[in-house]
């Protein structure tokens, strides 16, 4: 009786069991290791972090965004991304704004950004324990109401992207997305 297992059917059962098995792998679908945030959360639902909005100019309509890191002990390196820090905040939809006299909310234009992986140095922000990070963020759109004068109730709202609990961040697969969460906060133009 002739031998069924020579070398060439060895080799083609082999690599058939791999297809199918990279088959299978690759239709699974793959388990997220994040949980995503309750939309009804409020506030900045990080412990020891807390976003602020002043207005500090009429002409042009500028608010001062700070985001202070209030954790006696802990520090935090933060994504930018999607959070009112965002150099693209306007542009994202971060930012509600609603007439305080007739409660309409302002139409925006809003842009879908793709962003490359990981995210560049300057996309994150490093903040030591008791230390905060302001920025300017002046409503000068074409989208912008003419009517003056007038006033306008601005939310900002969004999803953090990442927060690590560490003060220099070299980002890897491994520590990607270690804290998300719902962001929240109210202010006035």
């Amino acid at each position: 009786m002739a031998n069924i297992w020579t070398t060439r059917t060895v080799l083609l059962t082999g690599l058939v069991i791999s297809l199918l098995g990279a088959f299978y792998v690759y239709q699974s679908p793959t388990p997220l290791n994040f949980s995503m945030p309750h939309p009804t959360s409020s506030s900045a639902s990080i412990p020891g972090l807390e976003f602020t909005l002043n207005q500090i100019s009429r002409s042009p309509p500028t608010l001062l965004i700070t985001l202070k890191n209030t954790s006696p002990d802990t520090p935090y390196t933060v994504l930018k991304w999607n959070t009112p820090l965002d150099s693209s905040a306007l542009n994202s939809g971060v930012f509600t704004i609603t007439d305080v006299e007739s409660g309409e909310e302002v139409k925006q234009t809003i842009l879908q950004i793709n962003r490359k992986m990981p995210p560049p140095q300057e996309s994150l922000v490093t903040l030591a324990p008791g230390t905060e990070e302001e920025a300017e963020i002046i409503f000068d759109k074409q989208w912008m109401p003419e009517r003056k004068p007038a006033k306008y109730k601005v939310r900002a709202q969004g999803v953090w992207k990442g927060v690590w609990e560490s003060m220099e961040m070299k980002l890897q697969r491994k520590n990607c997305m270690i804290m998300l969460g719902v962001l929240s906060v109210d202010g006035g133009l």
